[in-house]
């Protein structure tokens, strides 16, 4: 495990609760909770209710309307992103170490409901019943995979035998707010441009036409997003168990480790 946690991981680690402001706890559970699952939920409410009367035709015998309307399936989804908030807030600079661990936890349990959902969504795009049946086979493949690889990694690493990580995601660990600040870039002069020029509406409306059928297999493709996540939530728990010692092994002071309230 020593290998497998790099400085650049810890130090992220930490920076991660210490930039943990009011106003990002703010924003961070108006997009998860507000925008990300009560108003998909809504979405989903409404197609359901609608199937016959969208820009393209949707199958109105579609068996994943019923699937997760109860709306306690969202409820859990707040609730985590709840913890994940109360956790960073209430540890931020008390123990640093302690709130990373607890706040990838909740915050994975949360990304896997709603990504479970948002197939669910998905598959209302698809006419054909053998099509969702076979995306539905294929997204508990990827479950299986995630989860059975998670487990082998897991031990890899607790074990010593995992090899560092790749270039490649110790550069996406440091600079992943950068990468995601382009991506948001990018989606912002997207819609600027249907502003600029209504056209595109309509080429967007066609263009989800065309492609809506495709939807859930790209949702079986982002779920194996969850091996990099799995990851993380293990390294950042021994990061926490084994604490003291990594930060020796950094050379990293208590105050800027823990944080400046740490009693420990």
């Amino acid at each position: 495990m020593e290998e497998a946690v790099s400085e650049s991981f810890a130090k992220s680690s930490i920076n991660t609760i210490k930039e943990f402001s009011l106003l990002k706890a703010f924003a961070f559970t108006v997009f998860c909770i507000g925008l990300g699952s009560y108003a998909l939920y809504g979405v989903s409410i409404y197609l359901g209710n609608n199937m016959d009367k969208t820009a393209f035709p949707l199958d109105v015998n579609n068996e994943f309307i019923p699937v997760f309307s109860n709306i306690w399936y969202i409820h859990i989804q707040a609730l985590f992103i709840s913890i994940v908030v109360i956790t960073a807030l209430v540890y931020k600079e008390k123990n640093n170490v302690k709130a990373f661990f607890f706040y990838n936890l909740f915050f994975t349990l949360f990304l896997l409901l709603f990504l479970i959902f948002v197939f669910k969504v998905s598959q209302l795009f698809v006419n054909e019943f053998w099509l969702r049946m076979l995306y539905t086979v294929l997204f508990i493949c990827s479950i299986v995979y995630v989860f059975l690889r998670s487990y082998h990694n897991a031990k890899k690493m607790v074990y010593g035998t995992k090899k560092k990580r790749s270039a490649i995601v110790e550069w996406f660990s440091r600079n992943r707010k950068s990468v995601m600040s382009i991506l948001f870039g990018v989606w912002g002069i997207y819609y600027l441009a249907k502003v600029i020029f209504p056209e595109t509406g309509d080429f967007q409306t066609r263009l989800y036409g065309s492609l809506a059928e495709f939807a859930p297999l790209i949702m079986c493709l982002v779920f194996l997003t969850f091996l990099y996540l799995n990851s993380v939530i293990v390294r950042s728990y021994y990061l926490y168990r084994y604490s003291e010692e990594f930060r020796k092994k950094f050379r990293i002071a208590k105050k800027d480790w823990y944080g400046e309230k740490y009693k420990g």
